[in-house]
């Protein structure tokens, strides 16, 4: 679900110096989300951030999660998504900034603006998926910025914060669920005379589950047919009928 809009800078301030001193200082500004779970479960969760004019350069950007005290320094996937566990009761702290510990100030300018998306995340239930019920979390974005020292150099460091709107304009949210089937590495071996493994869609969406229930389908259309071609003769007018073996 919609969660809210982000941007991401390292850049001049103004793109030209002006008659005010130190008025093309670059800042360092980042999107801070921080996620409260209030339910009695642990939860994994989905974030994804779509940008497109430009889009999100992954080399560019870093990932950190605080939750435990401490951070953990990671990257987007390809598809842009970040996923993370969050215990019942616990807060987590998710940054997505441009990656200081690579970028020189000096040199690179980069911009990117976009909205980000939350899901829930749950494992498909078998034989057939139950109701998705949204999950009730307290969500709170923020973009927090550091202005760097001038072109004069010194260490004068500047910082801010701005609350982000979320997309209902609340941060109780009921948020969407999203399934997420796991994926076998060595699966079983089926038995002689039974029925083949159904394969699970890697897709997550309503569309993967209806060619699931295809596929389960098909094979049982299958089995059955099986069935009846190997079904022995009936007798007829009281003579006994050899089945071939």
């Amino acid at each position: 679900m919609l969660l809210s809009t982000f941007e991401l800078l390292l850049k001049p301030i103004t793109p030209n110096p002006g008659m005010l001193p130190n008025t093309d200082r670059k800042i360092l500004q980042g999107y801070f989300l921080t996620v409260a779970n209030p339910t009695n479960r642990n939860l994994r969760l989905r974030l994804r951030f779509n940008a497109i004019t430009p889009p999100l350069d992954l080399s560019q950007l870093l990932v950190i999660r605080d939750n435990l005290g401490n951070n953990v320094f990671e990257s987007l996937t390809p598809q842009n998504t970040y996923d993370f566990g969050l215990a019942a009761g616990d807060t987590g702290l998710i940054i997505l900034q441009p990656n200081i510990l690579t970028l020189d100030p000096n040199t690179t300018n980069l911009e990117f603006r976009g909205y980000v998306e939350i899901f829930v995340l749950q494992r498909l239930p078998f034989p057939f998926p139950g109701p998705l019920t949204p999950t009730r979390l307290l969500l709170t974005p923020e973009h927090r910025g550091t202005f760097l020292p001038g072109p004069a150099g010194g260490n004068d460091f500047d910082q801010l914060f701005t609350a982000v709107p979320t997309a209902t304009g609340a941060s109780l949210m009921d948020v969407d669920t999203l399934v997420d089937p796991p994926i076998l590495t060595n699966p079983p071996i089926p038995l002689p005379g039974t029925m083949p493994g159904i394969p699970v869609p890697p897709s997550s969406d309503l569309q993967g589950i209806q060619q699931a229930l295809a596929v389960m389908t098909q094979q049982i259309d299958d089995l059955s047919q099986q069935i009846s071609n190997s079904r022995p003769t009936v007798p007829q007018n009281g003579n006994s009928m050899r089945v071939p073996v």
